[in-house]
């Protein structure tokens, strides 16, 4: 499941911890990291298949961008190189394998039903 859990229900045991990790918050950047800088996808192959594939699969109206249409859109630089640190994520959580690793494709704000909710430092 996506439920998310606090960092300290996933400090327990292995078998006892609940599970998942943080997956969202990096998908993007290990895209464009991991497919797009080693040419395997075109960036428009990228962002297709995180936008309009899955709205297309779920049958729901979303995944572009159209005037007086509902406003869901993340702007971020490709070529911009970050480190990912446990005290970004705005998860209640951070367990996630890629703490420490270099990525492309910093996100530099994100709109949610036209309302920025997110804006890089």
């Amino acid at each position: 499941d996506h439920a998310t859990h606090t960092k300290l229900e996933k400090k327990r045991e292995f078998a006892k911890a609940p599970s998942g990790m943080i997956g969202l918050e990096t998908a993007l950047s290990l895209a464009v990291t991991n497919l797009v800088k080693t040419h395997e996808l075109s960036l428009m192959d990228v962002v297709s298949k995180l936008t309009i594939n899955p709205a297309k699969f779920y049958n729901i109206d979303r995944g572009y961008i159209k005037e007086n249409h509902r406003a869901d859109i993340v702007i971020f630089n490709p070529d911009e190189k970050y480190i990912v640190r446990e005290d970004e994520f705005a998860s209640k959580a951070s367990n996630s394998p890629f703490i420490g690793k270099k990525l492309y494709g910093r996100i530099k704000t994100t709109i949610y039903k036209g309302k920025i909710v997110y804006e890089d430092k």
